[in-house]
């Protein structure tokens, strides 16, 4: 499958209440922050997980891509 790993960390964290808004990433709750870890396809996919993020009034910390065989 084309595309980058990315971790994208959330401010807070998030219940299981809003996993289906991120279906296609893995949801964690770490030091008090969300963290969303998966694999995005394509630039559009990012800016729609991003579009979401903001939508939900969501603060973004952090978002990180990894290559094929980093850890993320």
């Amino acid at each position: 499958m084309p595309g980058r790993t990315y971790r994208l960390t959330v401010e807070g964290e998030l219940g299981e209440h809003l996993g289906p808004a991120f279906a296609c990433m893995e949801l964690t709750n770490e030091g008090g922050n969300a963290v969303l870890t998966g694999r995005v396809r394509d630039q559009a996919e990012l800016q729609g997980l991003l579009q979401r993020i903001s939508d939900l009034g969501l603060n973004l910390i952090n978002a990180n891509s990894f290559d094929e065989g980093e850890e993320p």
